[in-house]
């Protein structure tokens, strides 16, 4: 299902680029989305995280034209954008443009030489669903990249640049475990990622009996836009206080900052800086908590975890919204399901659950009944799709030759 899958989606992109640009590509990339199973908004204050790479991907065709110019085709957008080499516009028209043109700004920073190309990209990461498209769409560009030059970097470095590429040229203050995870994810696995010194570690994701499902709520949020900038402000100003009040300790960010410091903390901070202090310090416990259990086979305890992180994210870090909410209670009454929390960055987007395998059809169903209640606090087009983990990105072709398998 997943190669094929992956062959669907390839074929389509080739197809557009064949039939947009009258030739065939030099390279072709694919770069999966994520779920973070647990560690919201604490991969930005340093903290830790578990996120898995999903089938869910962007495939970008790129080929050499020997000129100055980037030109490309957005099959989802139906859209192109074009732009000279070393001219690159943070404010350019097309948003989904900007991302792309980042990633090159960030490679000819570090001394990359980007070559003038065509290209043609589509996914099927549904956009505003909190499942990484854009990190997706940075890490498929690079990667294209790659095998335009002919190059391999090293996937810290490839992280960083295509975070930098939405820190500094999108404007998007994102963390760095969307970058990492579309990079480095492993099939099976979940990452369990230190973000004060980028460490990780491959982490079991499968719990016997039970599945992953992800359920998009529908509710779209554009981040650039949102909160989310402000949510970091907030925690900037946590650390700068912990720092103010804890002279002789060294705090590089909130993972230096325990449960037991909060009494101190609540008498120097806002109530609002506060919340999200203690968001991110407890959500850190519930990451290792949750890695744990997973190690151990505690389906039940992970599900306990799951709704402790959403009640954190709506209550203290206020970054969820009522639709979220309403469909989160709604599951938690469900027969078969262990657990669910709001994934991403919130303000909408999507929910993952844990449940019973044997239970996912009924789920589905009353996931169903529930869409279409009269007077439920919701959007309308919930969608629920099984968890697959994946592998990160890679080059599915250069200069014609497959680069091994696409499942």
């Amino acid at each position: 299902m997943q190669g094929d899958g992956i062959t669907e989606l390839a074929t389509r992109v080739i197809s557009s680029f064949q039939q947009t640009w009258f030739r065939a590509p030099d390279a072709v990339s694919i770069a999966p989305g994520r779920v973070n199973l647990i560690g919201e908004h604490t991969d930005y204050t340093g903290g830790f995280v578990l996120p898995v790479a999903i089938d869910r991907h962007i495939v970008f065709a790129a080929a050499r034209t020997g000129n100055s110019e980037i030109a490309g085709h957005s099959i989802d957008f139906d859209e192109e954008a074009r732009c000279l080499r070393e001219s690159y516009d943070p404010g350019h028209p097309e948003v989904w443009f900007r991302y792309i043109i980042g990633v090159l700004f960030e490679l000819e920073r570090a001394g990359y030489p980007v070559p003038g190309f065509c290209f043609s990209v589509g996914g099927d990461i549904t956009i505003g669903a909190g499942l990484a498209s854009s990190a997706a769409l940075e890490m498929a560009v690079l990667t294209a990249v790659e095998g335009l030059l002919g190059f391999r970097m090293g996937d810290k470095e490839a992280a960083l640049l295509c975070q930098r590429a939405e820190n500094d040229f999108v404007g998007m203050r994102c963390g760095i475990m969307d970058q990492f995870v579309s990079r480095m994810g492993r099939r099976d696995y979940a990452l369990l990622i230190d973000c004060t010194d980028l460490s990780s570690e491959p982490v079991t994701a499968s719990l016997p009996g039970y599945s992953w499902l992800v359920i998009d709520s529908g509710k779209r949020r554009g981040l650039v836009d949102s909160e989310y900038n402000r949510r970091r402000q907030e925690c900037e100003e946590a650390i700068r206080l912990a720092r103010a009040i804890f002279p002789v300790r060294v705090i590089r960010n909130l993972r230096d900052v325990s449960v037991a410091d909060f009494p101190k903390l609540k008498q120097v901070c806002s109530d609002t800086v506060y919340k999200r202090l203690r968001h991110v310090v407890t959500e850190n416990g519930r990451v290792l908590a949750t890695v744990a259990a997973l190690r151990k086979g505690g389906a039940v305890r992970v599900g306990q975890l799951l709704q402790e992180s959403h009640q954190s994210l709506r209550d203290d870090y206020e970054v969820s919204c009522v639709e979220v909410d309403s469909l989160v209670e709604a599951l938690s009454g469900m027969t078969g399901v262990a657990g669910a929390r709001l994934t991403g960055a919130g303000f909408g987007g999507s929910i993952i659950t844990l449940v019973k395998t044997d239970a996912v059809s009924s789920i589905e169903k009353d996931i169903a009944r529930y869409s279409h209640t009269a007077g439920a606090v919701k959007e309308p087009d919930l969608r629920v799709f099984p968890v697959q983990i994946v592998d990160g990105a890679r080059l599915l072709e250069v200069n014609g030759q497959n680069q091994g398998s696409a499942g």
